[in-house]
């Protein structure tokens, strides 16, 4: 990893620490993300499409979730799954996903995905709005630790923003490549990593890498993606 992507790393784990407090008002379109009625009517829509399509690939067993944040999906995955582990470098976002799920079969790991080992392996691992998160040296090793992290035959499933939709960011936010500068509520900045997919060229680059399945888009907001090893 070269050292302005450590730095940018750090800045990114900083900012969702700083964010807990207020990043469901992205998911809920609120605040900075309400574009209105209309938008947010279609918005939901498509996030019904998430939830239907994670339903359909049967999260059950022991899970992981990379990057759980504040909890909006470990939440759908605890009713599921016998037992998760939900993972996530900010301790404040850990601690809005405890009181969120308030499930007794979560188990939460404080840790940076990019120096994070698996000491077991997994039915499933699923991550939500983090892949575009991952910088692109970073990519086919990222896709290295979900493989280490699931037992033969288990599944792989994402949801992510849609290629550079501007709906998608706060009125106040723009959608260059790779690193974008986000600002909070109070007005602070900070620089994150953004590298954004179009669904047919991601899905050909993980058969690349040896996983079979699709990646597929909602429509306006969202794509998702539901893998396994070849």
């Amino acid at each position: 990893m070269t050292a302005r992507n450590k730095d940018i790393l750090n800045e990114q784990i900083a900012y969702y620490s700083a964010r807990a407090p207020e990043y469901d008002e992205w998911f809920l379109r609120r605040g900075r993300y309400d574009r209105g009625n209309d938008h947010r009517r279609a918005w939901f829509a498509e996030v019904a499409k998430l939830e239907a399509a994670l339903a359909k690939a049967n999260p059950g067993g022991q899970v992981l979730e990379l990057a759980c944040g504040t909890g909006q999906w470990t939440r759908q995955l605890a009713a599921r799954a016998d037992f998760v582990s939900a993972i996530d470098a900010s301790p404040e976002v850990l601690r809005l996903n405890r009181e969120r799920s308030g499930s007794q079969n979560v188990e939460y790991i404080e840790a940076d995905l990019f120096a994070w080992k698996p000491s077991r392996t997994y039915d499933f691992v699923f991550f939500g709005f983090w892949l575009t998160h991952v910088p692109p040296e970073l990519f086919s090793p990222f896709w290295s630790l979900v493989q280490s992290s699931l037992r033969p035959g288990g599944t792989a499933f994402f949801i992510d923003d849609n290629t550079r939709n501007p709906q998608i960011a706060a009125r106040d936010h723009q959608l260059p490549e790779a690193v974008v500068e986000r600002r909070l509520n109070d007005g602070r900045r900070f620089h994150v990593v953004k590298v954004f997919y179009e669904p047919a060229a991601l899905q050909i680059r993980l058969a690349a890498l040896g996983w079979d399945g699709f990646v597929r888009s909602t429509g306006e907001f969202f794509i998702y993606g539901s893998v396994s090893r070849r």
